[in-house]
């Protein structure tokens, strides 16, 4: 039997890939932030001179804070607390900045866009992390001005104020930006760890089916030989058990064998209705533990098709799993799998009771990262179904069914040889 091949390390989740992320960001910006924070301490100097020295040691204090932060991130589980706690140090630091340079008409108050523009460009965040820092900083920079504020003030407050808004504003809708940028990056990398997975585990399934195939064969021809010796009912019925438990076997082998072989470019021409078959062997025990019934609905004549089986069997287990998804938890749930061919096509369709794709989703569904299923999708399943069939020279159309929805595929007799080469 061949080595088995190595499978690829699994990637870890997004919200753990952000934590990384976010400890990592967070040591380097505390790095910027501190000699940043000290830095200021010339302008200290020429502002208001007589409070430079104990402004120093504030920052100096302030700034030992943040490097202190910086080391705790190495190991945090929850690094985003420590990016609260860095905003509320720096934003404090202003604050007493603040207050000894003059109150509400002081050019630090709107320093804080700094740190406003900092927590933006710096950290990884969420957008709900972001609403509660930009927040945090919102409360520090202007809630200690209030209680003593005049009439005269209200003006230049509400001057800093509204800047500080509108860039929260701003790092809030980019964080939401990035974060969707993020997670769509990471479902990406997700699913091609999962298709070089499919490989190497193909090649696997491909090395066992062999292996197993010969002693299988020895099993059947002992089993036919006792059917055929004089036995009792009890024991006939074990061994016509028996016989059934390895007939299903071999139809499992043979589905893995159709699944080693990989796309390399080269055709073969197939028979529709039989990779169906294989398809629906593969995800047998799916749809019996769902207690869907399955209806085939084969033409007679259907024509070959010229393909790459592995690609083919993706596309039609890839559906026949979003069909049975789609009718999770609903009574009576139906698929109906039809294939029939026309003049230079062969036609698969595959039919659900579930809710159906709304008309406005139809084509969407079928773009990159478009998912219906929330976080639980990718939103490349059906995009990389529909490339395989285009690259064949065919296509993948979502269509309106007698219940639910219904996908078909279409795959020319002989796809176009471009086509493939360019897959």
């Amino acid at each position: 039997m061949p080595p088995f091949p190595r499978l690829p390390v699994v990637l870890p989740d997004y919200d753990a890939e952000l934590v990384a992320q976010q400890r990592s960001a967070i040591r380097s910006a505390m790095l910027l932030a501190a000699p940043i924070l000290v830095a200021f301490t010339l302008l200290d100097r020429a502002i208001a001179p007589a409070a430079w020295l104990s402004l120093l040691v504030v920052r100096l204090l302030a700034a030992s804070m943040l490097l202190a932060v910086g080391r705790a991130a190495r190991r945090s589980e929850r690094p985003e607390r420590l990016a609260f706690a860095a905003v509320a140090i720096v934003c404090a630091t202003i604050e007493v900045c603040v207050f000894a340079t003059g109150g509400v008409r002081s050019p630090y108050l709107s320093a804080n866009v700094l740190v406003f523009a900092g927590i933006g460009i710096l950290l990884p965040i969420t957008t709900r992390q972001a609403v509660g820092m930009y927040a945090t900083a919102l409360v520090i920079a202007v809630a200690p001005i209030l209680p003593g504020l005049h009439r005269v003030d209200l003006l230049p407050l509400a001057t800093a104020t509204s800047y500080l808004m509108t860039v929260a504003i701003l790092g809030v809708a980019g964080a939401r930006l990035q974060d969707n940028l993020r997670r769509g990056e990471h479902r990406a990398r997700i699913e091609i760890a999962r298709q070089i997975g499919v490989i190497n585990l193909g090649t696997l399934a491909g090395g066992l089916a062999h292996e197993l195939a010969s002693p299988l064969t020895f099993v059947g021809l002992g089993l036919e030989m006792l059917e055929s010796s004089p036995l009792d009912r009890e024991n006939r019925e074990r061994v016509v058990s028996a016989r059934s438990g390895l007939s299903k076997m071999r139809e499992i082998l043979a589905a893995m064998r159709q699944g080693a072989r990989f796309a390399n470019g080269d055709l073969r021409d197939v028979v529709v209705h039989e990779e169906v078959d294989q398809a629906l062997t593969l995800v047998a025990q799916r749809l019996r533990s769902a207690n869907v019934t399955v209806v085939r609905e084969y033409a007679p004549n259907t024509p070959l098709v010229s393909c790459q089986p592995t690609l083919l069997g993706q596309v039609l287990v890839n559906l026949i799993l979003n069909a049975v998804d789609a009718m999770a938890g609903r009574k009576d749930s139906r698929l109906t799998l039809r294939v029939r061919g026309q003049p230079d096509h062969a036609v698969v369709e595959i039919e659900d009771t579930g809710p159906g794709v709304p008309e406005d989703l139809r084509q969407r569904i079928f773009e990159p990262f478009f998912s219906t299923k929330g976080e639980k999708g990718n939103g490349l399943g059906l995009w990389i179904s529909s490339e395989i069939a285009r690259v064949h020279g065919g296509s993948l159309t979502a269509l309106p069914g007698a219940k639910g929805a219904l996908f078909r595929l279409s795959l020319p007799v002989e796809p176009p040889a471009a086509a493939i080469s360019a897959a």
